[in-house]
């Protein structure tokens, strides 16, 4: 699979979404042997229903039939409440939020747990459970997650 195709892929998706009322929020697109898979994520204020996954699933078949030479299964679906964080655009829609942060670290897995109070360009801002603020560099985000059906 090219990067060329999932960019093709991304550029379709995201112009549906838009036209369905959505926001396309990731996508991935992987394959093992010769079975594809194309994950589509949508979102949009006050949540994602099953009639929006349906309406840009089927708005996405036939362009999608047209681009891609294989078989291929299509999910659309919501990122959900614990939702990766992939973007800038996902960190700031994730203010105030609690989240968990895996870090890059030369001593073995990093993980922190908190409150994300803001960002810059280069760093986030991640207030603990002692209420101290602790600046992380984006640089040192190995990945990272909202955690909000923890605090439920």
């Amino acid at each position: 699979m090219s990067s060329q195709l999932e960019g093709a892929v991304a550029a379709i998706a995201e112009q549906i979404a838009l036209e369905q009322g959505v926001e396309l929020y990731w996508l991935e697109v992987r394959t093992s042997g010769p079975r594809w898979q194309v994950t589509v994520y949508i979102e949009r204020d006050g949540g994602v229903t099953i009639d929006d996954c349906e309406r840009v699933s089927r708005a996405l078949e036939e362009p999608l039939d047209a681009l891609i030479e294989h078989s291929y299964e299509l999910e659309v679906s919501s990122p959900g409440m614990d939702r990766p964080l992939y973007t800038r655009r996902h960190y700031e829609l994730a203010v105030g939020k609690p989240i968990e942060v895996h870090l890059h670290s030369a001593e073995g897995p990093t993980v922190l747990v908190g409150w994300l109070q803001g960002l810059s360009d280069e760093e986030l801002w991640l207030e603990d459970a002692s209420g101290v603020q602790v600046p992380i560099p984006f640089a040192a985000v190995r990945s990272a997650q909202v955690v909000e059906s923890r605090f439920l």
